[in-house]
């Protein structure tokens, strides 16, 4: 699958696909059955097919703005030991290549960002260099939220051991390096983006709004994690941590995006992942927007 490149302003966002996941993140919804999501006809063909199987992807975002080139979510990584998600463990993929085709060498990612601490969301953090996990990109200052940080700093009882094992080869490994910035919620990264906080799926997870020239975006991260949450925003995963405050977070910036004619990349989003939110009844809807392939 070729990628996809959108235009916010002078803002440029490519999208960086590991590998697809709608069987995965069906199976964490468990309102999403194969009856429930063909109830809701604009999911396909693109977010769902005629069975009412969701169609879904673990995929990382580069964006060039204001002269440096930022990589938002590492994805899962590869040769990383995952027992909960077995389908994760030990992948080999080809996303450096991807990154590669993009005409980016490791040492050109300027920034790091990190909507959370999932092992799907911070896995290219790190690659392995003689048994040792070492930092991808050795010129990058990592962004993590601070009170994220913190909370998986503690290993929590109640979360999966895939996500306590990822801060350990893809978390620790960066605040070793030196290369960490512990950040609050509402950072600013340059003049046309920024984080903002949507709690729910984890304590501190952030999402990242980028304006440029009047013109908006915002990078989902996991306050949502299929289009059908768009339709039906209570839906929530067995991956939430807080999972009621998601739902006020997830209705919350759904009628933001709404009022505000943003753009919005849900970062497991099938192709062609970006849309508007629209309104309907007493719910909303999603429609793709003009996307192009690089």
């Amino acid at each position: 699958m070729n990628t996809l490149k959108w235009t916010i302003g002078e803002v440029t966002i490519y999208n960086i696909v590991e590998l697809e996941a709608g069987p995965l993140i069906q199976s964490i919804i468990k309102n999403a059955t194969q009856e429930a999501i063909q109830s809701i006809d604009w999911l396909y063909p693109h977010f769902a097919d005629e069975s009412g199987n969701l169609k879904a992807a673990v995929q990382s975002f580069l964006i060039k703005s204001d002269g440096k080139n930022i990589l938002i979510d590492g994805c899962n990584g590869n040769g990383k030991l995952r027992t909960d998600i077995p389908e994760w463990s030990n992948l080999r993929t080809d996303f450096l290549a991807k990154l590669g085709r993009l005409g980016m060498a490791l040492s050109d990612i300027d920034i790091v960002a990190c909507t959370h601490l999932h092992c799907d969301h911070v896995g290219w953090n790190t690659k392995l260099e003689n048994g040792i996990w070492e930092p991808t990109f050795p010129k990058a200052q990592y962004l993590f939220a601070q009170e994220e940080y913190e909370y998986w700093k503690k290993k929590p009882e109640k979360e999966i051991a895939d996500d306590k094992a990822a801060f350990d080869d893809s978390v620790s490994p960066i605040v070793k390096a030196g290369l960490a910035k512990l950040v609050k919620p509402d950072y600013i990264i340059d003049r046309n983006m920024s984080l903002f906080p949507t709690p729910g799926h984890t304590p501190c997870h952030v999402s990242v709004l980028v304006e440029s020239l009047g013109q908006h975006a915002i990078i989902s991260g996991d306050f949502l994690h299929h289009p059908c949450q768009i339709a039906y925003p209570r839906w929530t995963t067995n991956a939430d941590t807080l999972p009621d405050k998601g739902i006020e977070t997830r209705i919350d910036v759904l009628r933001r995006i709404e009022r505000s004619d943003a753009v919005l990349i849900g970062s497991h989003f099938a192709h062609p992942v970006a849309g508007k939110v629209i309104s309907i009844g007493d719910g909303f809807a999603f429609r793709t927007v003009e996307q192009h392939e690089d």
